[in-house]
């Protein structure tokens, strides 16, 4: 889990570099919609999930534009 909540603050995680946000204890939410302002991103998992730091997301952004699509090759019929 990539998420903690301790009595004076919460804690998030990088699932990819384990770099670290804290903020003190408070409005859940509000900490969320700074992560997300500050460019991090949260992916739902299979039962849980995945945040990143804006680093890795935009690593990850540029693995995803550096793949190459090959057309599906159609097969002809023949009348």
């Amino acid at each position: 889990m990539t998420f903690r909540e301790y009595d004076d603050c919460f804690l998030w995680f990088c699932d990819k570099c384990h770099h670290q946000a804290i903020f003190p204890l408070g409005d859940f939410w509000a900490c969320v919609a700074e992560l997300k302002a500050r460019r991090w991103e949260f992916i739902r998992g299979e039962g849980d999930w995945d945040h990143r730091c804006p680093e890795c997301k935009k690593k990850s952004e540029v693995n995803v534009s550096e793949m190459v699509l090959v057309p599906k090759k159609r097969s002809v019929v023949s009348e």
